[in-house]
């Protein structure tokens, strides 16, 4: 490996042509141009970076680490700790992170890359991860505000339900996976999350556990076999198994791409009408700004065959998520949303063909800095509306949110 690290740092010296990588702090772009260089330390530099994009991991971990010795800088750190990511060394590579995490005036956008990183270790290898939240519900159970309703031609004075106001409560969550096997390639996860409303009536449970799997020999392939079960007011509402597969390309033009197709049977209890084979789709596409903000880019189509025709649907949305640094160590998260449904027969009640359009808009506030016994707060609020031809259907809601995360 010396003498090939040599021969490629003569290679380059004399001038050739090789890839030149956006420093994005994430994946790799490359664009081929002439590189005339006579700076060893950069020519092996972007050799190493090459066999990275070539998937040479063992290749680029050598180099990076005798440049490291040579040249100690933050950039060939990150790196190495990237490559060592890639070729599943991920206790070595957790501890790259951390180090480069650890230190004084990271930028934003670095730091935001770097802890990413740790989540997907974090997954791989095996994590606990704990969270509570105070929230404010103006609106638990999404209920209409209009105070008349047609069904069938005629007009009736809709009754509100006396648990229909604002509602104060805590949400736990607790997410843990651990790994299955030496590579890290087969994971069992567990996702647990409660909600406890004031009176009891509306708290609820999601449950989701499963195996995801992640052959070294398929590298861009993800998949995943899980069940979902929520339990609400104190009863079983659904059980909902799933299997998904995750396509992940290498990055194009900067931004990092993901495909996952899904599929599942919806399972609810007591209203057996509602039981649905469920398909989707879901692109996305994330990219890092010069600022160090964070852009990612969603678009899903979904399709729904229930029991009954009248509440099967297709469905498609987008969603645009910015986070961004504000000043010191603050950053913030702001998301918008737009989806549809068209509902695929006339609603046996309403008497009409059921068409939603939902919109979603919020904004988090956190600081990485600050702790508290340990756990990173965050403050949240989102505003939600359901725009439908039916009026039943139609709400609005705010929701206010103040969390605490602990890894």
């Amino acid at each position: 490996m010396r003498f090939g690290y040599a021969l490629c740092t003569l290679l380059l010296m004399a001038g050739c042509t090789g890839p030149v990588f956006a420093d994005t702090g994430d994946e790799p772009v490359t664009a081929q141009t002439r590189i005339a260089t006579d700076d060893p330390y950069q020519a092996a530099f972007l050799i190493a970076l090459d066999a990275l994009q070539r998937r040479d991991y063992a290749a680029a971990i050598a180099i990076f680490e005798a440049l490291y010795k040579k040249v100690p800088t933050a950039r060939i750190r990150l790196e190495l700790a990237r490559a060592c990511y890639l070729d599943r060394q991920y206790a070595r590579a957790r501890t790259l992170f951390q180090a480069i995490l650890d230190a004084p005036e990271l930028p934003w956008g670095v730091r935001e890359n770097v802890q990413r990183y740790l989540d997907r270790i974090d997954e791989s290898l095996g994590h606990i991860s704990f969270s509570v939240a105070f929230i404010s519900d103006s609106n638990p159970l999404n209920f209409t505000d209009h105070q008349q309703i047609n069904i069938a031609g005629q007009t009736f004075n809709l009754v509100p339900p006396s648990n229909k106001d604002a509602a104060y409560g805590i949400q736990y969550s607790f997410n843990a996976s651990r790994a299955l096997s030496d590579d890290a390639s087969l994971v069992g996860f567990l996702k647990v999350s409660f909600r406890d409303l004031e009176g009891g009536e509306l708290d609820k449970w999601i449950i989701d556990a499963g195996i995801a799997a992640a052959p070294s020999e398929q590298p861009r392939l993800r998949g995943k076999l899980g069940l979902e079960q929520s339990i609400y007011g104190g009863r079983q509402l659904y059980r909902l198994p799933y299997a998904s597969l995750t396509y992940i390309p290498d990055p194009v033009e900067q931004f990092r791409l993901s495909t996952e197709a899904r599929v599942g049977y919806l399972d609810v209890e007591d209203f057996d009408y509602l039981d649905a084979h469920l398909q989707s789709i879901d692109l996305r596409a994330q990219k890092t700004l010069q600022s160090g903000s964070q852009l990612l880019g969603k678009l899903y189509l979904e399709n729904a065959i229930a029991e009954q025709s009248a509440y099967s649907y297709r469905g498609a949305g987008a969603e645009l998520d910015v986070s961004f640094p504000l000043f010191d160590s603050w950053g913030a998260n702001g998301f918008a949303s737009l989806g549809t449904r068209q509902y695929r027969a006339v609603d046996p009640f309403f008497g009409e063909q059921r068409d939603d359009v939902t919109q979603k808009i919020g904004l988090t506030l956190f600081n990485r800095s600050w702790k508290w016994q340990g756990m990173t707060p965050e403050f949240g609020l989102a505003y939600e509306q359901n725009q439908s031809n039916i009026d039943y259907y139609e709400y609005d809601k705010l929701t206010l949110v103040f969390s605490a995360t602990r890894k």
